[in-house]
C-alpha cells in the first residue's frame, strides 16, 4: 500500500529479504560450529597434557645439571687442594735446599766470591734439576755475585725495589714470589744473615715448566701471587680489569667466573705458607655435554610418547565425540516430534473448535426464521477463525520474500484495525485509536499489517476473555502511533491482566499460548516480520495489563 502523495517514480528498493524461520533441530552449520568449538577445547586439553608431560624431563634435566654443578666444583676443590700442596712440597724442598748452603760458615758474599766459596757453589747448584732457570748469589745490595749459568738474568729492574726483596730484608725470612712481572719465572730467595745484618741473598729461579703442576684437556691452571700477577699459564692470557679479584675469591667459594666470554666452572686453594694461589678451571658446558645429550634423548623420547598418546587420545576422543553428537541429535529429534506433537494437539484443538462453532450455528440456522443474521455472523466469525489459522500456518511453515516499497504506517494500522474489527470479541471491548499520519516508511505492506493484526487480534481476544471471566467488566485496547525521531512508534495496550508469568520467558517462542484459542505463532511471526525491516518489537507488563512496543524506521525524504 503506498501513500498518495508519494512520488510517480517509485524509489530504487532494497533486494527482497527472506524472513528466518525458527527451528527445533541444528542445521549444519551449527553441528560444524560445535564440533570445531569441541575440537578446540580438546586440542586446548591436550596442549596442557602436553606441557604437563614435558615439564618433568626438564626439571629433572635442570636437577641434573645443579647435580653435576657441584660435583664438578668438589672434583675442582679437590683438585686445587691437591695440586697446591703438591706446589707447597715442592717450594719447601727448594727453600730447604737454599737455606741448607746459605748456612755453611764459608760463605761470606759481602766480600766478593772466593774460589772455596765458588767451589762450594759448584758443587752445590751446578746445572741443578731443582732450579731451572739457574741460581745466584747476590750481595746485601742486590749485585750478582756469582750465578749459574753466568749468564742468568736477573731483570730490568733493580732487585732492591722489587716488593719480594723488600719484603724478605724486613722479615729476615725466605721470600717465595714471580721474579718480576707476570709470566715468571717463580724465584725462592734465602737471606743470609749473621749477627743481625744482610750478608747476602741466595735466590733460585724456577721455570712453569717445571713446577709439579699440570692442566688437562679439560682443566685449566692459574697461579697468581699476592698483588694479582699471574706465573700461570705463561704466558700470561689477557684478562679484564678485575679478573684478578674474581679468581681470589674462589678461595672463599668456588662457584662460576667468564674468561674470555666463556664461562667456567672453578675453585682456588692458596699454596703452602706462601702468598701464591692456584686456581683451577673447567668449562662450565664441557661438563655437562654428557648430561644435556642424555636429556635431549629423554626429551625426544618423551615427546615420541606423548606424540603416540595423544594420537591415540584424539582417536578415542573423536569416537567418543561422535557417539555425544548422535545422542544429542536423538535428542533433538525426541524434542522436536514432542515439539511437533504439541503444535499438532493445538492446532486440533483451534479447528475442533472451530468447527464446533460452525456446528451450532448451522443447527441454529435451521431453526431460525429467514432474514435473521445471528447464525450467519457465527459462521462468518468461526470461518475467519480457520482461516487465520490456515494464513499463520502458512506464513510459518513457507515463508514469502519481503518486497519492499514506500508504504504509509497510518494507512496500514487502519487496515489492520478494520479487519480486528470484523471479529466478535471486538463487540465486547472498547478500541480506543490515536494515529498520527504522514509516517512513511519502505516495508511489505502484507508482512506488516499481519504483524499489526497479530498484536491487536491478541489483545482484542485477551480483553474479551478477561470480560467474560470476570477479571475486568470494562475490557479496552489502546493503539497509539506517534514518531520519535527517525522511527515510527506503535503502542499496542490492553487491561486484561497481561501475559502470565510462567509464559513469559517463553514468549517469542513458536507454539507457546496460554490461552484456549490460538496456536502461539502470531507473536514470533510478528517479530520477525518486524526485525526483517530493521524494526524491533518488545512486551512490557504494566499494571492492569500488557503493552507491546513496535519501533520501525522512518523513510528518509528525497
Amino acid at each position: 500500500m503506498s501513500s498518495p502523495d508519494s512520488p510517480s517514480t517509485p524509489p530504487e528498493t532494497p533486494p527482497p529479504v527472506t524472513l528466518p524461520v525458527p527451528t527445533l533441530t541444528p542445521t549444519p552449520g551449527e553441528l560444524a560450529h560445535a564440533q570445531r568449538r569441541g575440537g578446540r577445547s580438546a586440542l586446548l586439553g591436550l596442549g596442557l597434557v602436553g606441557v604437563v608431560a614435558l615439564t618433568s624431563p626438564v626439571l629433572g634435566y635442570l636437577e641434573d645439571v645443579d647435580n653435576a654443578r657441584e660435583e664438578l666444583l668438589d672434583h675442582l676443590s679437590n683438585q686445587a687442594r691437591v695440586q697446591a700442596d703438591a706446589l707447597g712440597v715442592h717450594l719447601v724442598l727448594l727453600e730447604a735446599e737454599l737455606a741448607r748452603v746459605a748456612g755453611h760458615p764459608t760463605l761470606l758474599p759481602e766480600d766478593g766470591a772466593s774460589p772455596a766459596e765458588r767451589a762450594l757453589l759448584d758443587s752445590a747448584f751446578y746445572h741443578s734439576s731443582l732450579f731451572s732457570e739457574g741460581v745466584a748469589l747476590l750481595g746485601p745490595r742486590g749485585e750478582r755475585v756469582w750465578s749459574d749459568p753466568p749468564g742468568m738474568t736477573l731483570g730490568a729492574s733493580p732487585i732492591t725495589r722489587r716488593p719480594w726483596f723488600q719484603e724478605m730484608v724486613a722479615r729476615r725470612a725466605p721470600s717465595i714470589d714471580l721474579m718480576e712481572g707476570e709470566g715468571g719465572p717463580l724465584v725462592v730467595a734465602v737471606p743470609m744473615v749473621k749477627e743481625g745484618q744482610l750478608k747476602g741473598v741466595l735466590l733460585g729461579e724456577v721455570r712453569t715448566e717445571a713446577l709439579p703442576t699440570r692442566a688437562t684437556e679439560e682443566t685449566a691452571l692459574f697461579l697468581m701471587d699476592a698483588q694479582g700477577r699471574l706465573l700461570l699459564p705463561a704466558p700470561p692470557l689477557a684478562h679484564p680489569e678485575g679478573f684478578s679479584s674474581q679468581l681470589r675469591a674462589l678461595a672463599k667459594a668456588p662457584g662460576p667466573v667468564m674468561v674470555d666470554g666463556t664461562r667456567m666452572m672453578g675453585a682456588a686453594a692458596w699454596v703452602g705458607r706462601t702468598d701464591l694461589l692456584l686456581v683451577v678451571l673447567e668449562e662450565e658446558e664441557a661438563a655437562t655435554a654428557g648430561l644435556r645429550s642424555r636429556f635431549l634423548r629423554q626429551l625426544a623420547f618423551h615427546i615420541a610418547l606423548l606424540i603416540c598418546t595423544l594420537a591415540l587420545f584424539l582417536v578415542l576422543l573423536r569416537h567418543s565425540y561422535r557417539s555425544l553428537l548422535e545422542a544429542e541429535e536423538r535428542l533433538r529429534r525426541q524434542e522436536t516430534m514432542a515439539a511437533l506433537g504439541t503444535a499438532a494437539s493445538l492446532i486440533a484443538h483451534e479447528v475442533k473448535n472451530a468447527l464446533n462453532g460452525i456446528q451450532a450455528a448451522l443447527s441454529v440456522l435451521r431453526a431460525t426464521p429467514a432474514g435473521s443474521e445471528l447464525p450467519v455472523r457465527g459462521l462468518r466469525s468461526q470461518v475467519e477463525r480457520l482461516g487465520h489459522l490456515a494464513r499463520s500456518l502458512l506464513s510459518f511453515g513457507a515463508p514469502r520474500a519481503a518486497l519492499r516499497r514506500s508504504c504509509d504506517l497510518h494507512l496500514l494500522v487502519e487496515e489492520a484495525l478494520q479487519a480486528v474489527r470484523m471479529l466478535p470479541e471486538s463487540e465486547a471491548v472498547e478500541l480506543r485509536t490515536s494515529l498520527e499520519e504522514g509516517l512513511t516508511l519502505q516495508g511489505d505492506a502484507a508482512l506488516l499489517v499481519s504483524a499489526i493484526d497479530n498484536l491487536v487480534r491478541n489483545a482484542v481476544e485477551a480483553g474479551a476473555v478477561a470480560r467474560d471471566t470476570g477479571l475486568r467488566p470494562a475490557p479496552w485496547v489502546s493503539v497509539n502511533l506517534s514518531r520519535e525521531g527517525g522511527e515510527a512508534v506503535l503502542l499496542v495496550e490492553d487491561n486484561a491482566g497481561g501475559v502470565d508469568p510462567r509464559l513469559e520467558p517463553r514468549l517469542w517462542e513458536p507454539f507457546a499460548t496460554g490461552r484456549a484459542k490460538g496456536v502461539g505463532l502470531g507473536l514470533p511471526m510478528a517479530r520477525t516480520s518486524v526485525e526483517a525491516h530493521g524494526g524491533s518489537l518488545t512486551y512490557t507488563r504494566r499494571p492492569q495489563g500488557s503493552m507491546f512496543t513496535l519501533r520501525l524506521p522512518l523513510e528518509r525524504p528525497s
